[in-house]
């Protein structure tokens, strides 16, 4: 390589001086036009060899140097981002093991070198979310999104910082924004519905509820979410009845009915519906219809209500008669009628109906007080008092609790949802766990 260079060097010291010695004249140059400059050919042309020379060294020196300056630049790039990234590294590692303020430390310490790293900002909220600061976690969530605007990870921790901070329409509209985005997103969706019911925004609530349905579910969640949607619809309907709407409350119930036909608070409403339009006839008829579609005791409660409040006793005896025609070994059955004639003073008809149930020492409490306040007005004192200590803890007036089929919770008051586990269509009646 060095020969290479001998060589070529030779060659074009040996090239100049030929040029010079072949041109030794002299050449005039017009520097103005009234100014003119004479010149020996050889210097002319080392002078142009020269300049041309310079200029070509100087661009290669600027390059260079621009080169050498964007190579620091990267050093110092690079540098700043390993800092940033054995900081953030740090940070998370306090994050998860919950050492919360370590981790706002190392995150505080990232912003200072960059103040726009997202990663951070999203990451600095959450600590400040579990420290119950929702709102500098909303701030810093904000500024991440504003960012970011496609990041769904800080979206859905901006939409977790709303909820903390009870403000439930910002939070609905961070999930709608996602969905926006990302229709198929179920988490989005399940939030969104989750939100609606904290609302009470019943209509969403159901069309929501019904996006979900669509989407790939397992057999088991597709239950579980199709029991909720007729849970949600009959909210809805109930909330239509409340205000006076009672056409579309009857659509609404029936649309109930045909997704689960042993859904009895449906029946009850669409009942309540025919009853404020006057046709006391039809919810009549409805309700013995879902009786036998359905057994549910409650239906019989409500049919005996409505004949009382009309000032008809005999139809609701009948309609128990009917019951037991239908049902002749139904326990509970006999017991409401049999508590039905000891309220319309019928306490022979009461006894007889009773008797014929062979209630033994079955844990029974209302039963037993039903059967004491009998034998009482019979006036056969010991064996009111038997039964009246059988049944612990006796009031005179006899209620019959409702009892929650899933989680055995009891209430004077029917409502068609639980409030202790929050399903609905549980409530029902159960004559060995009153009291």
């Amino acid at each position: 390589m060095r020969y290479i260079a001998t060589v070529l060097l030779i060659v074009t010291l040996f090239t100049v001086v030929w040029i010079i010695e072949i041109n030794q004249g002299i050449i005039t140059i017009n520097l103005t036009p009234s100014r003119t400059q004479e010149i020996s050919k050889s210097a002319f042309f080392l002078i142009s060899l020269g300049t041309g020379a310079g200029l070509v060294f100087l661009i290669y020196l600027m390059r260079d140097i621009r080169r050498f300056l964007r190579g620091l630049k990267v050093q110092r790039e690079q540098k700043k981002r390993s800092k940033i990234q054995e900081l953030y590294a740090r940070g998370l590692n306090a994050l998860l093991a919950k050492r919360n303020p370590e981790a706002t430390s190392f995150f505080q310490r990232v912003l200072s070198i960059d103040p726009n790293h997202v990663d951070t900002l999203l990451r600095m909220g959450i600590t400040q979310l579990r420290q119950k600061n929702a709102q500098e976690a909303i701030r810093l969530h904000l500024k991440a999104w504003n960012l970011d605007r496609d990041n769904q990870e800080v979206m859905f921790a901006l939409a977790a910082d709303y909820e903390e901070a009870k403000r439930p329409e910002e939070a609905v509209k961070m999930y709608q924004a996602i969905l926006e985005r990302d229709p198929s997103n179920i988490t989005a969706l399940i939030r969104l519905r989750d939100q609606y019911h904290r609302l009470g925004n019943w209509e969403e609530l159901t069309e929501t509820q019904s996006r979900l349905l669509t989407k790939p579910l397992s057999p088991q969640e597709q239950e579980t979410e199709h029991r909720k949607l007729a849970g949600f619809k009959y909210e809805l309907g109930r909330s239509l009845l409340e205000t006076g709407q009672l056409d579309r409350a009857r659509k609404v119930f029936r649309s109930v009915i045909k997704l689960d036909r042993d859904f009895i608070p449906a029946y009850l409403g669409l009942g309540e519906v025919y009853l404020e339009e006057g046709k006391s006839k039809e919810a009549a008829v409805l309700w013995e219809k879902a009786y036998k579609m359905t057994s549910s005791v409650l239906l019989l409660l409500r049919l005996e209500d409505l004949c009382l409040k009309q000032g008809e006793p005999a139809n609701a005896i009948e309609i128990y008669k009917k019951a037991l025609d239908w049902k002749p070994q139904d326990t509970t059955v006999k017991f409401f009628l049999g508590k039905l004639y000891y309220r319309l003073e019928m306490v022979d008809e009461a006894f007889d109906i009773l008797s014929t149930v062979d209630w033994g020492d079955r844990d029974f409490p209302d039963v037993h007080k039903l059967l004491g306040n009998i034998y009482l007005r019979r006036g056969s004192l010991g064996l009111a008092s038997s039964e009246f200590k059988k049944a612990l803890g006796f009031r005179k007036q006899i209620i019959i609790p409702y009892t929650c089929g899933n989680c055995e919770h009891k209430t004077n008051d029917w409502s068609g949802r639980c409030p202790n586990c929050g399903r609905w269509n549980t409530f029902g009646v159960n004559l060995e766990k009153t009291c």
